[in-house]
């Protein structure tokens, strides 16, 4: 059940919020030691005042349940206005795991990992080693560059900075295609 009570009603102040959520959680209140009621009403005040933002009010949930203060995520839940299951995904997650969820909810992805200042020095490593295979083009990123990619990554990156064909003097460089990183 989604508990929605911690948001506002139309343009409810934030103490009018506290006052209707001490109300309506008086058995969540019972139980929780003085840092604890702080950090509830808090959050109450804060989600209605930011009007129920669902990246700031899983910002807030985020940093509750990691606040080692002993709030459970029921309680949590409760005071962002969401359900308890919902709260224990917020509290699985790690910084980049919560930060990842954000850019999905945004509807974009983070950053790559290989940038465009990566392509000069993967373009001059396939130049000295024209033979190279997928498998030496990662060790050497993770080497020099000390960046963990994926096959499918680096595929992407080659395509995107046209390192898919190299043409030495004589011409192409045409190696198997298996042993070759990327056409």
């Amino acid at each position: 059940m989604i508990t929605r009570s911690a948001g506002r009603r139309g343009n409810e102040p934030p103490e009018k919020a506290w006052a209707r959520w001490g109300r309506t959680h008086k058995e969540i209140l019972e139980r929780v030691t003085g840092p604890q009621h702080v950090l509830l009403e808090a959050a109450v005040r804060f989600v209605a005042a930011i009007g129920g933002q669902p990246i700031l009010s899983r910002a807030a949930a985020f940093f509750l349940l990691h606040a080692g203060m002993g709030l459970t995520p029921a309680q949590v839940g409760a005071a962002i206005g969401r359900t308890d299951r919902a709260m224990r995904t917020v509290q699985a997650l790690s910084g980049r795991g919560f930060l990842d969820s954000v850019w999905r909810h945004l509807g974009r992805h983070r950053q790559p990992k290989l940038q465009a200042e990566h392509a000069g020095p993967i373009a001059k490593y396939q130049v000295d080693h024209p033979a190279c295979t997928q498998a030496e083009m990662v060790a050497f990123i993770a080497r020099e560059l000390k960046i963990h990619v994926e096959p499918l990554t680096l595929r992407r990156f080659f395509k995107a900075y046209g390192l898919g064909v190299l043409r030495s003097a004589a011409g192409p460089v045409e190696p198997p295609e298996a042993a070759r990183p990327f056409v």
